[in-house]
């Protein structure tokens, strides 16, 4: 094995209790959707006449695509939640955070970097690792959507292909808060600022959004344009994907641009000693 492979298995096995537990709770929220979904179809149903349940009535004033994939939009729109949201965004802080401040904090780096490995191999195997985690939590929601499918029938079962964008729309989140996270990291000495740093600039973002949707501040709806949320619309990508590619290619070049600034602040600063 060679010491690149070996530092994505070391970062592997440090975060597989953090990335396990979290992915098996998206798992079971997800199936919790559907089942909220099921539920709330059948009481729609004996609430109208026409029996067409989420179509007939939760999106009747909604025309076009929407209006016939009803169960869908509403299993999909609780990805927003704040409950799934925490556990995909816990994952990139933290692992963002770790990526060269926890290291200096333990006093391990030196003896990582005395391997036959460079700085910029390092960070990358960290990298690897982070946005692996990312897929496996994206994927889960995708899983756990389709398994409890099996177990409760709604009106209109999502495709593969539906839940797979607004999947991509949440990778792409979660990837922006972990480059900005990550370069903070990657210049910094101790963990708590980093995690600080990430977690009080993605709880800010959040706000600005909630803000500027405020139906009595109408006058600050143009704050929302400087939220990454803004581009976090996972219902918009399940029904039909129209902003999806620019809200992913936003949302992806925030990430890699915080990425690629953590590589070229690691590779030039200079390490404390017994780091």
């Amino acid at each position: 094995m060679t010491p690149f492979l070996a530092l994505v298995r070391k970062h592997g096995r440090e975060s597989r209790w953090l990335l396990g537990l979290t992915s098996l709770a998206l798992f079971f929220l997800s199936w919790l959707t559907v089942v909220i979904t099921v539920l709330t179809e059948a009481k729609l149903r004996r609430a109208t006449s026409a029996g067409r349940g989420m179509r007939g009535l939760a999106f009747r004033a909604v025309e076009g695509q929407l209006s016939d994939l009803g169960s869908v939009a509403f299993e999909v729109a609780w990805w927003n939640h704040p409950f799934i949201l925490i556990n995909v965004l816990l994952w990139a802080i933290s692992r963002g955070s770790a990526g060269v401040a926890a290291e200096i904090e333990r006093g391990t780096l030196d003896l990582t970097l005395s391997r036959p490995i460079s700085r910029s191999a390092y960070l990358t195997s960290q990298i690897v690792s982070a946005v692996f985690g990312l897929v496996v939590l994206s994927s889960s929601l995708i899983v756990g959507t389709v398994v409890s499918g099996y177990f409760n029938k709604v009106d209109t079962p999502p495709t593969l292909v539906m839940l797979a964008r607004p999947a991509l729309n949440l990778f792409g989140l979660g990837l922006a808060v972990y480059g900005f996270t990550l370069m903070c990291s990657a210049v910094d000495q101790v963990r708590w600022r980093p995690n600080l740093i990430g977690s009080v600039a993605t709880l800010t973002s959040f706000v600005i959004l909630v803000i500027a949707n405020v139906p009595v501040l109408e006058d600050w709806k143009w704050i929302g344009n400087y939220s990454i949320f803004k581009a976090y619309d996972p219902v918009s990508a399940a029904v039909n994907g129209k902003d999806l590619g620019l809200h992913v290619l936003i949302l992806g070049g925030i990430g890699v641009t915080g990425i690629v600034l953590a590589l070229l602040g690691f590779a030039r600063r200079d390490l404390p000693a017994n780091s």
